[in-house]
């Protein structure tokens, strides 16, 4: 049997996609119209590029089953294999279901279909397909797939993954020495790992991780986290390591856990993650820093608690806060925050005031995007039912297009404060020299 993984982000020009975040949905830089929006974007698309990790894992799986599997990202096929794995996403899903379409015009006797939860959530809009996986595409290829004549319609997945069933990410056909996340991780080669899926907080109102992973938080153990870094090293000289969790180190012992195991093993990399700033202390980011943690991503949104209750997102306490990124800041770890302009409760100055509050923060890199309701939450589905939406054409629904009728704020409002936002926290001396 032969199959072939494709992923468009590189085959359609030098675009700002990466699939692999906002919950497997996907997003795309696409800042402005601009000259300056443009150019951001171009400088984006060459700092940031990151692996698709789930079509990462469904390889490992099936290399080690026995199965001939092969990777595309800048090139098409050009002969025919059993099955075509389309990595699916809303920001690119017209290139996708069209490239969909020509390889079942010129592979009749192939199985195309796609995988990632977007086509999971919005079938009707990958219409060229033999088959769509509704569901984790590692777990149904690991404990659910049998023969090629099954793949057909919509193939809902029974199981969620058992995190510690995977096997070590095997990097070997994708093109490992591209990845890069900077100037967060600089060293090279970057790659990427999941130790945990779910997420449980309230915030899954408005965001992607639980529709796409669930509540429930499945781990991955200590122990087969640092096999599995240390079959990174030996076999891809793998340097900087991003972990692809939303809530790392949900369980609190697990930090410790695993950055005692790293440091006993003498194991030398640096590597990220995506947490609260509730879940962080002088004692474990010390541990952490001490096994090789140099970045943090938080997602603080809004510093206004009455926005932050509206939209139903859980604030952490901001003294709380300021004290781990201070701390971190003393320590040499990069904080990036993230913001989002256009919540429900905002207004001109509430954003204004959040983009001062960004600034206070002495945080190393702040992403500001746009408010957007994604299908199969049910902050979409409140707004759907409202008739508060825009349009329903879902290439705006890329972070950066405002997609929401607001009382307070037009599209045009919104736009223009993603603009002055980039302008107002990134053109100040300190921060171009930290750049």
């Amino acid at each position: 049997m032969k199959i072939a993984i494709i992923d468009t982000t590189k085959l359609f020009g030098s675009r700002s996609i990466n699939k692999d975040l906002n919950g497997g949905f996907g997003t795309h830089d696409s800042f402005s119209d601009s000259i300056g929006g443009k150019i951001f974007e171009r400088l984006r698309a060459r700092a940031v590029y990151l692996p698709y990790l789930t079509s990462v894992y469904v390889y490992s799986i099936l290399k080690q089953k026995g199965i001939t599997v092969s990777y595309y990202h800048k090139n098409l096929p050009k002969s025919s294999y059993d099955i075509f794995l389309i990595v699916g996403s809303i920001v690119d899903y017209e290139n996708e279901n069209l490239l969909a379409g020509q390889l079942m015009k010129n592979y009749k006797n192939s199985k195309v279909g796609f995988i990632g939860p977007f086509p999971s959530t919005m079938p009707t809009l990958f219409p060229n397909a033999d088959f769509i996986i509704d569901g984790e595409a590692d777990a149904f290829f690991l404990y659910e797939f049998e023969k090629i004549n099954t793949l057909d319609g919509i193939i809902k997945v029974e199981n969620l993954i058992n995190m510690d069933d995977l096997p070590s990410p095997d990097y070997s056909v994708f093109p490992y020495n591209s990845f890069k996340y900077k100037p967060i991780l600089n060293q090279s080669p970057l790659l990427s790992i999941q130790a945990s899926r779910g997420c449980p907080y309230s915030c899954g109102y408005y965001c992607t991780y639980p529709t796409s992973q669930g509540k429930q938080v499945r781990s991955r153990s200590p122990e087969a986290l640092v096999d599995d870094i240390i079959f990174l090293k030996h076999n891809f000289g793998m340097k900087s390591l991003l972990f692809r969790d939303p809530i790392f180190g949900i369980n609190k012992e697990f930090p410790y856990l695993l950055s005692e195991i790293i440091q006993t093993k003498d194991i030398t990399f640096n590597w990220g993650i995506e947490t609260r700033a509730d879940l962080l202390n002088k004692k474990n980011l010390k541990e952490m820093y001490s096994a090789g943690l140099r970045s943090i991503n938080i997602g603080i949104e809004t510093n206004d608690p009455d926005i932050a209750k509206k939209n139903k997102r859980k604030l952490s306490e901001l003294d709380h806060q300021n004290k781990i990124i201070n701390y971190c800041n003393q320590l040499g770890i990069k904080v990036i925050g993230f913001f989002i302009i256009g919540l429900e409760g905002d207004s001109i100055q509430s954003v204004k005031n959040m983009i001062e509050f960004a600034i206070n923060q002495n945080i190393f890199v702040a992403r500001f995007s746009v408010s957007t309701p994604y299908p199969g939450t049910k902050f979409y589905d409140q707004l759907n039912k409202e008739d508060a939406l825009l349009n329903k054409d879902f290439n705006n629904y890329n972070k950066f297009n405002y997609v929401i009728k607001n009382k307070n704020l037009n599209k045009k409002d919104v736009e223009e404060l993603v603009s002055y936002s980039y302008k107002k926290y990134y053109l100040r001396w300190e921060k171009i020299y930290a750049l």
